[in-house]
Formats: C-alpha cells, structure tokens, sequence
C-alpha cells in the first residue's frame, strides 16, 4: 500500500494536471465556472473529484487535496480589458499553482504563487467568486483587490427596495400602471440592511456588515446571504458576493423609469446623490 505521505499532492504534480486539462478545456466562455477536487490516490496517480457546493453556497472540500477552478475572467481596464480562461489549483497551505490563456492566444502562461514574483502571480490568478470559493473552502483569504464602495452598496440596497415597490405598484391585479413617487415614501425611508443603515446614520463598515449578515440579521429582499454563508465566507469574500449579486444601481434606475417614468428615476437619483449612496459610472 502508499504510504499517505509518499502519495502528497505537490505544486510540482498539481501543476502537471492542469497542464494535460488545459488543452481539454480552452474554449471555455464567459459566465462558466467550474471547481472540482484533486485527490492524490498514488506517487504516480492523481485523479478528480466531485466535491459538493452546499445549498447555502458553501463549499466542503472532504475528500479532496487540493481544489481546482476553471473560470473566464476580464482582467484590465477601459480599452485595454483582455479575457483569460484560467485553470487553476489551489492547495489547502495557501499555495496555488495555474495556467492562464487569453483569448485568441497560442500560448499559455504559467505561474505559481510560491516560485513567481508576487506581481506577476497576483496579476494571473483568479480573483472570481469561484476561486473565493475554493480558497475559503480550506479557510484561506479571499482575493478581490479592493473592496467595492460602501456607499454605492447602500444606495443599491435602497434602489432594490425602492425598485421592487413600485414593480409590485406597477403590476397590479387590474393590471400595469404608472407609480406615483409619493406611493414610494414609505419604501424610501425605511432602514437599509436590516437596520444597519438609514437615512440619516453614517455608513457601516464591511466588517460591521459581515457581523449584521453571519447573525442573520442582513435583509436585502431576494439578495440577501445566508447566515451560514455570510459567517463561512471573509470580509472581502461577503463584499464580493453581495457586489456581484446585487443588480447593478444603473439597470435598477431603469427598472425605475418603466415603473415611475422619468419622473421617478430622476427622483430617486437625486436621493442618491444627494447621500453620497451613488457610484458614478
């Protein structure tokens, strides 16, 4: 029988198995995440399997030595976004191994967090909601870069607050109608978060925010995390999730506009500013 100790799953083998997947998998789209686990099973047998994403969103890796994450990520800014399809591994010390393609590229580049300069890793590595979730899986950091704004977050709060009012309003039982601003009073000055945040209190910080939502006390309608979630995930992780589930403030101003007219949206984008809860585009 291996010993358990000679059968260790190495960055060095991790990363031989990504680059026999590599080729299997380019192709891969914007919007397709995948995270599977890694089991060494001999010293010269690694094999896949299945790990289980719980209902709640988190992620128990049993059975696995390593995580790995195939994802589609745009990377850069303005005219300079590029698309990388990434493959990466990441191992429960923290170490992470992969391989990065961007679109229409004949080669592949290669990094490793414990051997590359830490630029030029951190620039390859994937910073999605998928990679946060297999690193938290094994109790690591989440990667995000910086933290989304708090203000924009509650005035996003509010816009879905505000938004679904005036859609139920909107789409009555004697059928569509046009909103009167003044139907959304009660809506607009209702506390946020689940009393976290209102109209006139400063804004929480995202540690604050991460106690509210692991007590369960976070309320944002049909966005809100699970209590198991929010406490399972870090703070970057938790900013991330609710940024990224949130609908965006512009689309819900729109919503806005269908429901109150331009009447309405001009209303509600002038509350926004007005509090400093708008991030401009």
């Amino acid at each position: 029988m291996t010993d358990v100790m000679d059968a260790a799953l190495t960055p060095e083998r991790a990363l031989d198995v990504l680059v026999q997947l590599e080729p299997q998998l380019r192709g891969v789209v914007a919007g397709q995440r995948a995270i599977v686990g890694l089991r060494a099973v001999a010293d010269d047998h690694v094999e896949l399997v299945d790990v289980d994403l719980a209902g709640d969103g988190t992620l128990d890796p049993a059975g696995a030595d390593a995580l790995v994450v195939v994802t589609n990520e745009d990377v850069g800014d303005g005219d300079d976004v590029l698309s990388l399809t990434q493959l990466a591994c990441i191992l429960p010390d923290g170490v992470e191994v992969g391989i990065s393609r961007a679109d229409g590229a004949d080669r592949a580049r290669v990094w490793r967090t414990d051997q590359d300069a830490s630029d030029a890793a951190e620039e390859l590595r994937p910073h999605d909601v998928a990679a946060n979730t297999a690193r938290r899986a094994f109790g690591l950091r989440s990667v995000i870069g910086a933290r989304p704004s708090m203000a924009g977050l509650v005035g996003r709060a509010w816009l879905v607050a505000v938004a679904g009012e005036a859609l139920r309003r909107f789409d009555s039982p004697e059928g569509v109608r046009d909103v009167e601003v003044e139907e959304l009073t009660s809506a607009a000055q209702a506390p946020l978060l689940g009393g976290l945040a209102g109209r006139e209190d400063a804004l929480p910080s995202w540690e604050q925010l991460h106690a509210h939502a692991a007590a369960g006390r976070l309320e944002l309608g049909p966005f809100t995390v699970r209590p198991t979630h929010a406490a399972w995930l870090d703070v970057d992780g938790l900013a991330q999730v609710l940024d990224t589930t949130l609908p965006a403030a512009e689309d819900l101003l729109e919503q806005l506009q269908l429901t109150t007219g331009d009447g309405g949206m001009a209303w509600a984008l002038t509350w926004l500013l007005e509090r400093g809860w708008h991030d401009q585009p």
